[in-house]
């Protein structure tokens, strides 16, 4: 299984050859577990995305088709390092950079609610255009049964440290829990 994680916010269009990052599995961490801060940075800091799963094998997908191969979806927190030399290159290639909440179905179009502490904001499918990033992603890789796509990140960065608990809700039930240590 692999993540691949478009660099775009939700009210971004989706290029033809979108800004793209592979995460490695050893990255991704499951709903409940915690985020171990590696110790070549001496900052962090945390962004929000919304992750799509996919459930068969598919290349070269043409958007209308997207729903066939997308069954859940996720919110996910990416650890990115501050101050470390090179920090923008590191991405996902460090163990344990990103935790993946509960799955649940994909909603048939409607808004979500995603509150993070006091912030609050409302994302539709059509804002996220699921169907031409999964598009664009699978026309540059096979995609396989089980591999996760970050179609955008919200535009909240959070700095974090050992010791916190971050919860986001998705209408206002828990959908992330992460424990930094």
């Amino acid at each position: 299984m692999k993540a691949i994680a478009v660099l775009r916010h939700p009210s971004d269009c989706v290029e033809t050859a979108p800004r793209m990052q592979l995460i490695a599995d050893s990255a991704m961490v499951g709903a409940g577990r915690p985020l171990f801060l590696p110790d070549f940075a001496p900052s962090w800091r945390a962004r929000i995305g919304l992750a799509f799963r996919i459930s068969r094998l598919g290349k070269d997908i043409a958007p209308r088709f997207v729903g066939r191969y997308v069954d859940a979806f996720c919110l996910c927190m990416q650890l990115m390092p501050e101050g470390a030399a090179g920090d923008e290159a590191w991405g996902g290639l460090f163990d344990n950079c990103m935790a993946l909440g509960t799955w649940r179905p994909v909603p048939d179009g409607e808004a979500i609610g995603i509150k993070l502490e006091d912030s609050v904001c409302d994302v539709g499918l059509g804002d996220i255009a699921v169907e031409q990033t999964v598009a664009a992603v699978s026309r540059y890789a096979t995609l396989k049964t089980g591999d996760v796509i970050v179609a955008a990140f919200l535009p909240w960065v959070v700095g974090v440290k050992a010791g916190d608990d971050l919860r986001v809700d998705v209408d206002e039930e828990p959908a992330l829990s992460v424990r930094v240590r």
